[in-house]
């Protein structure tokens, strides 16, 4: 009798020890990267520091702890530059919003200049009057300027307002 009291105990301690186990699992490989990375050097994936891919092959930056991320891409064969807002969470999508033009502050050697982006269909030629998630510059420079790093100087996107987004551009050759 005793046996078959301790066989009992021990399937039924195994299928609460199971689920547990499996949870447990689940929750240490998930995407949460909020760990200390001093005293080891490691990549979370390419695009952001999160791990998200850039959709378009352009620079991602990861805006505000994962409240959206903006794409900067350069139009093949052209001095155009493209701002694609999105969404990684909880699903990677489009981030539409509407703001008149969407100005940057680019430091090119020691010069500053102005970059204007203006909303844009996602045909990337049509202005719009529209939410979009596609902003456009034309950048004369931009052909002669391999590399420049740029401030964005306010967002404003679902009544919040974001300043001073800063990203690095580099042309892919």
């Amino acid at each position: 009798m005793m046996l078959k009291n301790f066989v009992i105990l021990e399937e039924t301690r195994c299928s609460v020890s199971l689920p547990i186990l499996i949870l447990a699992a689940a929750l240490g490989c998930g995407d949460s990267h909020k760990h200390d990375h001093a005293g080891h050097n490691h990549k979370h994936g390419e695009g952001d520091a999160h791990g998200h891919k850039s959709p378009h092959g352009g620079v991602l930056v990861n805006v505000e702890d994962e409240f959206c991320h903006l794409e900067f891409v350069l139009e093949p064969g052209t001095t155009r530059l493209q701002l694609h807002a999105m969404r990684f969470h909880p699903r990677e999508a489009p981030l539409k919003f509407f703001m008149e033009k969407i100005e940057a502050t680019a430091k090119v050697g020691e010069a500053e200049k102005t970059i204007i982006f203006k909303p844009t269909e996602l045909n990337g030629v049509t202005p719009t009057t529209q939410p979009t998630s596609l902003y456009v510059a034309q950048i004369d420079w931009l052909k002669a300027t391999p590399t420049f790093t740029a401030t964005l100087t306010e967002l404003e996107i679902e009544g919040k307002t974001l300043t001073k987004i800063t990203f690095h551009f580099s042309k892919k050759e």
